[in-house]
């Protein structure tokens, strides 16, 4: 099996009781890897890799801003708001193969998050973007096959 375009397909934020939190409509993660060199005599400098985390970024609509709603609850509360768990997919139309991955305990680090934004066109759709990080490792739900090259 050949290798196609990958498109990104779903994405959904679950509560603490597993019930879905509307409003997401993109999600990227990014595996983040902080390294530093290290000196060895028969190999000279080489990186260590010292500490990784993922960084997730979620575009959320403001019609539905339940999230939203969430995040400024905690953050006034004095609390790191923290989604339970994310479920993200990629998919492969041609192959109609997916590739699901889960992550859990997302600590939301806004440094800022529109409350509102008005503007005399009207045009421009709502949506805002928040930022996160996690240091659990993602659990991949369904894996892609093995393509060949």
């Amino acid at each position: 099996m050949r290798a196609h375009n990958l498109y990104l397909k779903n994405s959904q934020v679950y509560n603490d009781n597993g019930d879905p939190i509307p409003g997401v409509l993109e999600a990227k993660a990014v595996l983040k890897i902080q390294s530093e060199p290290v000196h060895r005599l028969r190999h000279g400098e080489l990186e260590d890799i010292v500490s990784h985390h993922i960084e997730v970024t979620l575009t959320l609509t403001a019609q539905n801003a339940e999230l939203k709603y969430f995040i400024i609850d905690e953050i006034t509360k004095g609390k790191t708001p923290v989604l339970p768990m994310l479920i993200g997919e990629m998919y492969d139309k041609e192959n109609d193969a997916y590739e699901r991955v889960k992550l859990t305990n997302i600590r939301l680090v806004p440094e800022e998050l529109t409350l509102f934004e008005a503007k005399a066109e009207g045009s421009d759709k709502g949506q805002y973007e928040v930022r996160g990080k996690t240091n659990d490792q993602p659990e991949f739900l369904k894996r892609f096959p093995d393509y060949e090259e």
